[in-house]
């Protein structure tokens, strides 16, 4: 019976964690600041919303809309962006800010790629995977409020067989070869301060034809690990690309598959059928074509990352066409620190409407982090992440490429600052 008492302890335990990090942090009132210009988007509604008003107290939004609908309180510090168009910090949902341990009178590192990331308007990261614990030391360095950069989601590291693309890219730092083993790293990451877990279900980190079939987890592996993962109230995030590995992870009930650059019909519908969540990481081709026709490659390797580029873009405009839903990501360092934004006109490109690209980066993401209580919208009681640009993103997303304004829980870390008093 007492061991009974321990266990029900135990579990009561991890359920409180579990919802503890999924609750909003709760701030003291603070100073209110309110922000105008020209126009906002409400990323829900889907419109451009007239002569913008965002008011913010503290790290928070107190409300959000047009100035006939929102009152400036007397004494309210005013920013004003003129004909800037307001909309909600982005959100990179694939990212790898530090590699490595820091070394004695050396910059932390990821200190320069999460200054980029957020100056570029992305104030929140999903971090899937690093060595030697980085990307925790760069999320505490963060919160210290020691080095500038955007909120981050962590997974410490990424979960594979021996030999295995996780294991390799991670130097062996979470293998697990059974499903016991699999349940321990699962525990062991979370313990160190993961709020995502990162597994490879198969194939490699550039896309290649014969792959398709490739698959490094079998089903009893990838089930141990979500359902260890989801009990101590974290999601999954696969790195799979072809159709069996996709097929595989998604069965097991992972919430997320990252790249699937050969996904095809018959697995893209199952995946809009259980609501996983795709991550394409688009632009990173293209940025690997530029780079290799720039050191003069050999022309069979330029074909074989043109081929790439057909398929991934191929496959994504098939998810689309099947409904799945899609969350922006862009597998940054391989995509340049800063240059996140790109992948919204990747993703036109593959389908979506400007609209939709922008959900993918805001709202959408937020669900598939479990942040729609922090982030991913300008509205009433989220956390104060906004960004400016020029023009209307509603109809050109490659405005937002252009960030010149970005404020991260009312602080404001780019561009123009508190100018006055009502």
């Amino acid at each position: 019976m007492h061991g009974v008492r321990l266990a029900l302890f135990g579990s009561i335990a991890i359920l409180a964690a579990a919802e503890a990090r999924a609750q909003p942090v709760q701030e003291a009132p603070g100073k209110l600041v309110a922000v105008r210009a020209a126009a906002f988007v409400d990323v829900r509604a889907g419109k451009l919303v007239p002569e913008a008003v965002l008011l913010v107290r503290g790290e928070r939004i107190e409300a959000c809309g047009s100035a006939q609908d929102v009152v400036v309180p007397e004494g309210a510090e005013l920013v004003d962006l003129g004909q800037l168009v307001l909309l909600p910090g982005l959100i990179d949902a694939h990212v790898h800010l530090a590699w490595g341990a820091a070394r004695p009178g050396q910059p932390l590192p990821g200190t320069d790629e999460a200054r980029l990331t957020l100056e570029a308007g992305f104030t929140t990261v999903r971090n899937l995977g690093s060595t030697a614990r980085a990307d925790l030391a760069l999320q505490h360095a963060i919160e210290a409020g020691e080095v500038p950069g955007p909120r981050m989601l962590v997974a410490v590291s990424g979960i594979g067989p021996r030999g295995g693309v996780c294991a390799g890219v991670f130097a062996g730092e979470a293998t697990a070869d059974t499903p016991e083993a699999a349940r321990e790293r699962v525990r062991e990451l979370v313990d160190a301060g993961a709020g995502v877990i990162k597994v490879c279900a198969g194939g490699g980190v550039l896309l290649a034809e014969a792959e398709r079939d490739a698959c490094e987890c079998d089903a009893a592996l990838l089930e141990a690990i979500v359902d260890e993962a989801h009990r101590l109230g974290c999601k999954v995030a696969a790195h799979a690309q072809g159709p069996a590995a996709i097929e595989r992870a998604s069965a097991a009930g992972v919430d997320s598959i990252e790249h699937g650059g050969l996904a095809d019909g018959a697995v893209l519908t199952r995946l809009a059928e259980r609501r996983t969540f795709l991550v394409p990481t688009l632009a990173r081709i293209d940025v690997m074509i530029e780079g290799a026709e720039q050191a003069g490659a050999p022309q069979a390797q330029l074909d074989s990352l043109l081929h790439a580029r057909e398929l991934a873009y191929g496959s994504t405009a098939a998810a689309v066409k099947a409904g799945v839903r899609i969350a922006l990501g862009t597998d940054a360092s391989v995509l340049p620190h800063g240059s996140n934004a790109r992948e919204l006109r990747a993703l036109v490109e593959a389908g979506l409407s400007p609209l939709e690209a922008l959900r993918a980066a805001t709202i959408h993401a937020a669900e598939l982090l479990g942040w729609t209580a922090r982030v991913g919208a300008l509205e009433p009681g989220l956390l104060a992440d906004a960004i400016a640009v020029q023009g209307n993103p509603l109809e050109d997303v490659g405005a937002l490429e252009r960030v010149v304004f970005v404020m991260k829980g009312g602080t404001v870390v780019k561009g123009p600052g508190i100018a006055g008093q009502r």
